[in-house]
């Protein structure tokens, strides 16, 4: 009887392990459908061929490499690893469902894959020198604490209202830079870390109100 009840709750895990806000979670189940849709040709595809969601997820971050050898050499062909990275991060999702094989795991590879990805571009642009690295460095520290926090949340049934979206704008601005040599890299990320600031500071005191009083017992190590 036990067994049931874990492998019942093992197989919700899987909606706690992103990053999603309740708007943004209806709004990716109200377009799922169609992006399966856009996306079935190429999920039919690295079906064909054998190739796992996990395995798409991790090939997003590989190609990355792509954008770390050429981030100042080249530009605009950094830009294509770039896009070649977020197509692998939406269509993960689509391959996962064509080949009947969505779990946990999935969901766990998919937002760990989320988190080397933008970190990886972070460690770019400042080791290129287009963005301070210490802005960098609190950047991704309070971009993981908030991911942290979320999927907090979202397991002690703490509604998640808003979400700071800034891996699109980074990537955007990245764009933008390539084509236009402008750099505004220092006040977006520094804007995008004091707004995840505040959201962490909103979630810890949330939680900590949740847990008031709570025992920890030895099974919830």
């Amino acid at each position: 009887m036990y067994n049931i009840l874990f492998m019942s709750e093992l197989d919700k895990i899987d909606k706690y392990l992103d990053d999603y806000s309740e708007t943004e979670q209806t709004y990716y189940q109200r377009t799922k459908a169609w992006r399966d849709k856009l996306f079935y040709p190429l999920a039919l595809l690295f079906k064909k061929i054998g190739a796992s969601a996990d395995i798409v997820s991790y090939l997003g971050v590989l190609v990355l490499a792509g954008f770390l050898l050429y981030a100042t050499s080249n530009p605009r062909l950094a830009v294509l690893f770039l896009l070649l990275n977020l197509l692998m991060d939406g269509i993960d999702g689509a391959i996962a469902r064509v080949n009947n094989s969505e779990s946990a795991q999935g969901a766990l590879v998919d937002t760990l894959c989320d988190l080397l990805s933008i970190f990886i571009v972070i460690f770019t642009l400042g080791f290129v020198g287009l963005l301070n690295p210490n802005i960098g460095i609190v950047y991704i520290f309070f971009f993981s604490l908030m991911i942290f926090f979320i999927i907090s949340r979202q397991l002690l049934d703490i509604p998640v209202r808003f979400v700071v979206r800034s891996k699109a704008f980074v990537y955007v601005l990245y764009i933008w830079w390539a084509f236009t040599g402008q750099n505004y890299f220092d006040w977006a990320v520094f804007i995008f870390t004091v707004l995840i600031f505040l959201v962490c500071v909103a979630s810890f005191i949330k939680i900590k109100n949740r847990l008031k009083g709570k025992k920890i017992k030895l099974k919830d190590f």
